[in-house]
């Protein structure tokens, strides 16, 4: 029990689940959080080299299953928006790093002072001020680098951050014009209906078998909600 209360509000997701949710290979998903190794080809005798973890894991895992947490899957988002932009791995590697001694944070993916500028990384070191000061945290220079903020990409349209912690606190996947939302504090983080604690995958299992105005009716919500429920649910599983 006294386990249990630990993970509630913390929301936990299979690697599958996150996945989909992130639109990602298992695969890739599984070498960003747990690392993997690779043989390495020098002039000498080639040797197996390992590259750590992009994002480390807090949930325990159980039967060689890894679990992640809600925070550690909105750094994985982050992570693959930097890979997408072209950020390199190992540049992301230096800033998760250097974030997380900075902020004394285990997520440091998951903070909103997160910008990039399509080549490194950067953080400001307040929230204050429509432009704040950013600090290079990819490359060497990392600790001396201050830049003008106000031009870079912000991963923060889809977010609600936590107003003490700055942590990311739910994210509307599809964007806030869809009504679908991962709260940690609701259903264990699982997907469900904006302002409810109604899963999606529930309601889209109703609408297999039954029209979306009956559905509608019997959890008393607008048939537009119910239909963006089943919409979503379809395109996690084309992501599958």
């Amino acid at each position: 029990m006294s386990q249990l209360r630990v993970l509630l509000g913390v929301g936990i997701y299979s690697r599958a689940d996150a996945a989909r949710l992130l639109r990602l290979t298992p695969q890739r998903l599984g070498r960003w959080v747990r690392g993997y190794t690779y043989w390495l080809k020098s002039s000498g005798s080639p040797r197996r080299t390992r590259q750590p973890p992009v994002v480390r894991t807090d949930l325990p895992t159980i039967d060689g299953t890894v679990a992640l947490s809600f925070l550690e899957l909105m750094e994985l988002r982050v992570v693959r928006a930097f890979v997408e932009k072209g950020v390199p791995l190992q540049r992301v590697r230096v800033a998760a790093r250097k974030i997380a001694e900075l902020f004394k944070t285990e997520h440091p993916f998951a903070h909103r002072r997160v910008y990039t500028d399509r080549d490194q990384i950067f953080v400001a070191l307040s929230d204050a001020g429509v432009e704040p000061a950013l600090l290079q945290v990819s490359g060497r220079r990392a600790s001396s680098q201050l830049i003008a903020g106000g031009v870079f990409d912000r991963y923060v349209e889809e977010i609600d951050f936590e107003e003490e912690s700055a942590l990311v606190e739910r994210w509307f996947p599809l964007g806030r014009a869809a009504p679908i939302v991962l709260d940690p504090h609701i259903a264990f983080g699982a997907p469900v209906v904006a302002g409810t604690r109604i899963r999606t995958d529930v309601l889209a299992l109703y609408a297999s078998g039954n029209t979306v105005p009956v559905v509608a009716r019997a959890f008393d919500l607008e048939p537009a909600r119910i239909q963006a429920a089943v919409d979503f649910e379809i395109r996690l599983a084309q992501a599958a």
